[in-house]
């Protein structure tokens, strides 16, 4: 059907409806007629135009090459293995078939500290510092079977780049697996879970004094056995003894580290739950409930004394956003330059808690308590640290989890503090201390 078909009755009637009064005289049909015809070639030109479009051969040209191009990439990583890059819960490259994957990566803590001591003449500390910052590459090579991690810690005071991570593990069985390098040596849970993973701003006096920290990262080397499937996992580690990291392979190095060598194992049995959710204290995203029971031994020779750490630990969740933890450290050390060749015991124990109560805001609290043998301490030899506070994820219901969240946190040392751990706010003295502090944290 023809546009003049439709458009002249249309027109004609428009105008007819339109014109009233003596004064505006009825058009003719002829002249109607004419401009009918001029609105039909009017359209005509436009659908020519249309048609014929700005250069469309050179356009077609552009895709042409365009196509061309992609499909010479294509092709070039198809002969490379393929190429992926991205983020999921962290920026990664990798190839299409999984056998090369590097993780990139940024750890970021900023903390503001409120430290009253309450002394002969009261006094306070505060100040703000960048607790931890870190740069990591992470992944595999040649197969998913050989993973890497090296880690480049920040000092807090200078800001000194130093190596903290350096290892390789090679699964060489279903099961087994052999990791080489410098490492946390698996012993303590809660050293063992990240500082970027905790519930409070950071861990407990106890660990600090007779947990995790007193080995930290040892040079070495260890047989992991275990899997996702499993509810056994082990691990046994011989090094050169605790706190060995970035030393070369000389032993008691006068003013540095005297340690001849070490040998740890930890071993853990999940009752229930999924090893995933074991990795930190929060139950937040538990689609199961969780009870693991795990404990830790590390032995370390010296020529001044050896010592010997132990530790049960036993962590509980549910789906309903509640966290249990509880742990006991007992430590022994051989006193070799003592008179009579005495032995030292030392123990402690922690209880926390945390609840969910939203997608987002979480409250959490502990208590700790280190006794010290009497026979080796001249005045205080009990202290207890009471932690309350409250954690906000960021994102969206919380999504981000541990990789944005903002933690704030009060302590209170009662008997004040064995020795000086000003990471976590905490000065030495005997004296009764609280501690306000702040915390906003970024995992890239």
């Amino acid at each position: 059907m023809s546009l003049r078909k439709w458009v002249s009755p249309l027109v004609v009637a428009g105008a007819a409806g339109m014109v009233t009064g003596a004064e505006a005289p009825k058009p003719t049909y002829e002249q109607l007629e004419a401009r009918v015809q001029q609105l039909e070639s009017a359209v005509q030109d436009l659908h020519a135009n249309q048609a014929a479009g700005p250069n469309t051969q050179d356009v077609q040209n552009v895709v042409e090459q365009v196509i061309r191009d992609a499909d010479q990439r294509s092709q070039l990583l198809q002969a490379n293995g393929g190429l992926q890059a991205g983020y999921d819960k962290g920026f990664f490259i990798r190839s299409d078939d999984g056998a090369y994957v590097l993780k990139p990566g940024v750890q970021f803590q900023f903390r503001g500290i409120y430290n009253f001591n309450d002394a002969d003449s009261d006094e306070s500390e505060s100040g703000f510092e960048v607790r931890r910052v870190r740069f990591r590459f992470d992944g595999n090579f040649i197969s998913p079977d050989l993973t890497y991690s090296f880690v480049w810690d920040t000092n807090r005071n200078g800001g000194a780049v130093t190596l903290l991570d350096a290892w390789a593990q090679y699964k060489f069985a279903d099961e087994w697996a052999v990791k080489l390098g410098q490492f946390k040596e698996s012993f303590s849970h809660e050293k063992d879970i990240s500082g970027f993973s905790q519930l409070a701003v950071d861990r407990s006096l106890v660990d600090t004094v007779l947990g995790g920290n007193l080995t930290d990262r040892v040079q070495g080397m260890a047989l992991v056995y275990g899997s996702k499937e499993n509810p056994f996992r082990a691990e046994a580690t011989f090094s050169d003894g605790d706190n060995s990291k970035n030393t070369d392979f000389r032993d008691n190095i006068a003013g540095t580290f005297d340690a001849n060598w070490g040998a740890a194992g930890r071993v853990e049995y999940k009752v229930f739950g999924d090893w995933a959710n074991y990795r930190d204290f929060t139950a937040k995203n538990n689609k199961v409930d969780l009870l693991v029971a795990g404990a830790g031994t590390s032995y370390t020779e010296r020529d001044s004394n050896n010592t010997l750490l132990n530790t049960l630990d036993l962590q509980y969740e549910n789906t309903s956003g509640l966290g249990l933890y509880g742990a006991v450290h007992g430590n022994f050390t051989d006193l070799k330059d003592a008179a009579d060749d005495d032995s030292r015991f030392d123990w402690g124990a922690l209880a926390q808690v945390g609840y969910l109560l939203n997608k987002q805001w979480e409250v959490f609290g502990r208590y700790d308590v280190i006794l010290l043998d009497e026979d080796f301490v001249t005045s205080e030899d009990t202290f207890n640290e009471f932690t309350a506070g409250v954690n906000y994820y960021l994102g969206q219901d919380g999504s981000a989890l541990h990789r944005a969240k903002i933690t704030v946190d009060v302590v209170y040392l009662p008997d004040g503090s064995p020795s000086a751990q000003t990471g976590s706010g905490i000065t030495a003295g005997e004296e009764d201390q609280i501690v306000l502090r702040g915390q906003f944290q970024l995992v890239l």
